[in-house]
């Protein structure tokens, strides 16, 4: 099982309810996978490295730090932010999603997802 993590840009700390979530998809052994972009995703990403969670993939444009997880890149001709997103959700079966019913990218996220593949997290 894949599992896409997306959050709106803004968000700059993880709530409980959302660190939780992602332990219970660490507890399904399930492949993370992830942008570099926004503070939700680099924020998530260390919390995965710190607790020596090895099933990761980080789907980028560009060229950032990926704490030794394997890359997976994608061509930026859509744009730096659609481009890892689009890929992401074509390779996810789940995604877990942070929503605060403002963000254009997560909502472009949810259109692209079943939604009985959607776990929402609304702020």
């Amino acid at each position: 099982m894949k599992v896409f993590f997306t959050s709106p840009e803004s968000l700059k700390r993880i709530p409980p309810e959302v660190s939780l979530r992602i332990v219970k998809v660490m507890a399904l052994n399930a492949e993370t996978l992830i942008g570099k972009l926004s503070n939700f995703d680099e924020i998530a990403l260390r919390m995965l490295f710190l607790l020596e969670y090895p099933r990761v993939t980080i789907y980028q444009t560009g060229d950032k730090d990926n704490m030794g997880y394997p890359i997976v890149f994608c061509n930026p001709e859509l744009g730096y932010y659609p481009a890892q997103d689009i890929a992401i959700s074509r390779a996810a079966d789940y995604m877990l999603a942070v929503y605060d019913g403002k963000s254009p990218q997560v909502a472009g996220n949810l259109k692209r997802m079943s939604e009985n593949h959607i776990r929402l997290i609304t702020l």
